[in-house]
């Protein structure tokens, strides 16, 4: 007895015996494959109370009864499961997906139709029903149209075309709200373009008017929605440009031009953005704040802030450093600190050496902060790490063991909680303070490195710009990258002060949380309002005060 090269239907042989059996067992298997239906697939165990007739498709990984019949046809009958081995284009109908699939030699995969060319068709529905009034419907969130690539034989330009019988036709796009119309624009009844709205669906007004022989605009409502409507303002084009004139004073007019832009709320925002090939790459204007900024972007994803300006204080802020102005580091420059920075006595040591650390007397310590002599900067001795890494800093090798030496000064917040800046919602409260009368500007500057808790910079007397190791820091934004800690490492921070009576009240403007430990060294005032290098070291003292 031999089986069909198909279905494996088994055949009846001559003078076969019980011929019913074969013929019945050729029945079942008709009845379990032509038209094969099946209750759901990747099936990996048995269902517990399958019915007469139930049907499914094994999974790939099967266990129990179903081991070692992937991907077959599993059939309950007469109290068995039957399995039929797939072949190559077997179709399907998955009820629990409600889908057809097709065993594609390797798997039950979901069967797709693929058209590539559909003509005179009465209806077309997308995602909804077609009729006789919207032979072609979508009903979707989106709808792309996208050109050919010159690259691929086409222009890249896409251009959608309507088109009407004659001039008394109308032609044009519906704009609907819960399918009542609101806004339609087009060609209507003439080869005018014509924008018109309606609050009801009903009542319609013409909002634009373009005159094709003229190309003249007009507003047959009037713009009253403009808070200063002017009939003398004139818009003027040509070429590639736009022309904003005023009236002069002969001609009524003031000889200003103000163009305003307007946001409902500073949540808001209200730009101007500057595009490359529709793709932004400047934005300009008010973002979300009061505060004015200019952002940057190479490809129109990732942008960075070049400049804020705070509507307060009108400070200027560079987020990102200004490294491509061309400032060169100040060569010269005097240290107006009696001591010159080094804690070593007033007046300073002649010599590069120093003997014996003395606390600086221009030095206040606030809210019971404590200092004491941490350490000193001595090439020729065993230095302690942090010191080691702050010469580092600033010297090469090949200079320290000539250099000037300067002793590092600890600093160690008290409790006092005068004079708060929440940062992060944390309080900060200052440690140092020092004052003198100055003049018009000075720079000023120190190391500090933080050795334990934290330590912000907040605004104080007249600051106009602060930098830490030579890039512009934000002293205003409640940003976690004011927040210094052990982690930082050594810092060098510069600013400049232009106090308008000439007299700084305090130099440094370090906060620090109760108990922090922060270490200081080389601190300088310089005249004039400079830039000096990042690794200055030791600024000379003038020694006026001897």
């Amino acid at each position: 007895m031999s089986d069909t090269s198909r279905l494996g239907l088994p055949r009846i042989d001559a003078a076969q015996s019980q011929k019913h059996v074969t013929h019945n067992e050729a029945l079942d298997r008709l009845d379990a494959l032509l038209h094969l239906s099946v209750a759901a697939r990747n099936l990996v165990t048995p269902p517990a109370n399958p019915g007469e007739g139930w049907q499914g498709l094994v999974g790939s990984a099967p266990t129990g009864a179903f081991a070692g019949h992937a991907l077959q046809v599993a059939s309950w009958n007469d109290g068995a499961w039957d399995f039929y081995p797939p072949r190559k284009g077997w179709r399907a109908y998955v009820e629990s997906d409600a889908a057809l699939f097709i065993f594609d030699g390797a798997d039950w995969v979901r069967l797709r139709v693929e058209i590539s060319e559909a003509q005179n068709l009465r209806f077309l529905g997308v995602g909804t029903a077609a009729d006789s009034q919207n032979p072609i419907s979508f009903k979707a969130n989106a709808l792309l149209f996208t050109p050919v690539p010159a690259g691929q034989g086409g222009t890249g330009d896409v251009r959608i075309a309507l088109n009407r019988e004659q001039a008394s036709n109308t032609v044009s796009q519906l704009y609907q709200s819960n399918w009542s119309g609101r806004v339609e624009t087009g060609l209507m009844g003439d080869d005018k373009y014509r924008i018109k709205v309606s609050a009801d669906g009903a009542a319609w007004k013409e909002a634009l008017v373009v005159d094709p022989v003229t190309g003249r605009v007009n507003f047959p409502n009037g713009f009253a929605d403009l808070r200063a409507p002017d009939p003398k303002a004139q818009v003027v084009t040509k070429g590639n440009s736009i022309l904003f004139a005023p009236f002069n004073a002969a001609e009524g007019g003031t000889g200003d031009v103000r163009i305003a832009l307007n946001r409902e709320q500073a949540s808001n925002t209200v730009s101007q953005l500057y595009q490359s090939n529709w793709s932004g790459r400047v934005e300009t204007g008010l973002m979300g704040d009061d505060k004015y900024r200019i952002k940057v972007s190479p490809d129109g994803s990732a942008w960075k802030e070049a400049l804020v300006v705070d509507p307060v204080t009108g400070r200027v802020n560079f987020p990102n450093g200004f490294s491509d102005l061309t400032l060169a580091p100040a060569t010269t420059g005097l240290n107006l600190l009696e001591d010159g920075g080094r804690f070593a006595g007033n007046p300073e040591p002649v010599t590069g050496a120093v003997a014996t650390f003395a606390d600086a007397t221009w030095l206040t310590s606030v809210n019971g902060a404590t200092r004491v002599n941490y350490g000193v900067a001595r090439p020729s001795a065993t230095l302690n790490a942090n010191i080691a890494d702050l010469l580092n800093k600033i010297r090469p090798a090949s200079a320290q063991a000539s250099a000037t030496e300067f002793f590092v000064l600890q600093v160690t917040a008290g409790t006092g909680v005068v004079s708060p800046v929440s940062v992060q919602s944390v309080n900060y409260y200052p440690a140092l303070s020092s004052s003198r009368n100055v003049g018009r500007g000075v720079t000023a500057g120190l190391y500090f490195r933080v050795i334990s808790g934290a330590l912000v910079l907040a605004p104080t007397d007249n600051i106009t710009r602060l930098l830490i190791d030579g890039v512009s820091h934000d002293l205003w934004t409640d940003s976690a990258a004011r927040v210094f800690t052990a982690a930082q490492g050594w810092k060098q921070m510069q600013m400049w002060q232009a106090p308008a009576g000439g007299s700084v009240a305090a130099f440094w403007p370090m906060r620090v949380t109760p108990g922090s430990v922060v270490l200081v060294a080389t601190p300088f005032v310089a005249s004039g309002l400079q830039t000096f290098a990042t690794d200055l070291g030791p600024l000379p003292s003038q020694r006026v005060w001897r």
